[in-house]
């Protein structure tokens, strides 16, 4: 889906700390999955009589998680989780006006 959509935008932006670097989720990639949901499911603390969802609207987890710009070319990076709404708009105001996108101090950050 992401190639499909590289190919039809001019512009891609990864947006957020889990496009510009895979976030959180990829900090589980060093674990196996089943191990992962057995943990987060069955068997973690405070988990009483858990079960492991099941549901065919879930999308099945990814073996492993990455960046985008491992699966495609990003022009543009945005960290945070989530970017502040302010980072946001001075970004695609300067984009939209044709400027290269500059953010100043305060509103860029990587938590």
């Amino acid at each position: 889906m992401l190639r499909e959509l590289r190919k039809q935008c001019k512009t891609l932006v990864a947006l957020g700390a889990c496009a510009v670097n895979g976030g959180l989720p990829a900090q589980r990639n060093h674990l196996d999955i089943r191990d992962c949901l057995q943990t987060v499911y069955l068997t973690g603390l405070g988990v009483e009589r858990g079960f492991i969802p099941n549901d065919p609207e879930l999308p099945l987890p990814l073996a492993q998680v990455h960046p985008l710009h491992d699966v495609v070319k990003v022009d543009y990076f945005l960290p945070g989780c989530p970017p502040s709404a302010d980072a946001i708009w001075q970004f695609l105001t300067d984009l939209i006006a044709g400027r290269t996108p500059q953010l100043g101090h305060g509103l860029i950050h990587y938590d």
